[in-house]
């Protein structure tokens, strides 16, 4: 009996953990316009929980991977990978990933909407929109490809 093993690509690697970097770092910011003191302890808090926790989490061991990342192709595969590669860095940890989806998008938009009807910059609003951006693309891995274009 032979177990599929995770192969994490150079460019996923790569792309995926400095999207999720770039992600905690607006939502960070999102939260540094409201308050600067809750925005720092906001990102350690965060940086903490996805880079050490998560990761130690997701990497139990080496015989599951083809190479070894030491976790961070399991984040940048729970939230950046496809097929495969999503389905088994996020495994039984679906709730953690959960967790953090709700900590680097909802949590801080709020906040910075709040924000923004008390003061308005375009700043805030150029924050938000990326912020946006890097969630919605990563929410869209969580959802197949039509079978329309597999038959394509």
């Amino acid at each position: 009996m032979t177990e599929e093993k995770l192969e994490f690509t150079k460019r996923l690697l790569v792309l995926g953990n400095i999207g999720v970097l770039a992600w905690v770092f607006l939502s960070a910011f999102a939260i540094i316009f409201y308050n600067q003191i809750y925005g720092w302890l906001y990102l350690i808090l965060e940086a903490i929980f996805i880079y050490l926790i998560l990761r130690r989490i997701g990497c139990g061991s080496c015989y599951q991977c083809k190479a070894c990342t030491a976790g961070f192709g399991r984040i940048a595969g729970a939230f950046f990978g496809k097929g495969f590669v999503k389905k088994a860095s996020v495994g039984k940890r679906l709730g953690l990933i959960i967790f953090v989806y709700f900590f680097l998008l909802p949590f801080p938009s709020a906040v910075l909407l709040f924000s923004i009807s008390q003061s308005f910059l375009f700043l805030k609003v150029l924050v938000l929109l990326l912020l946006w951006a890097v969630a919605a693309y990563s929410l869209t891995t969580w959802y197949k490809r039509s079978t329309v274009q597999r038959k394509l």
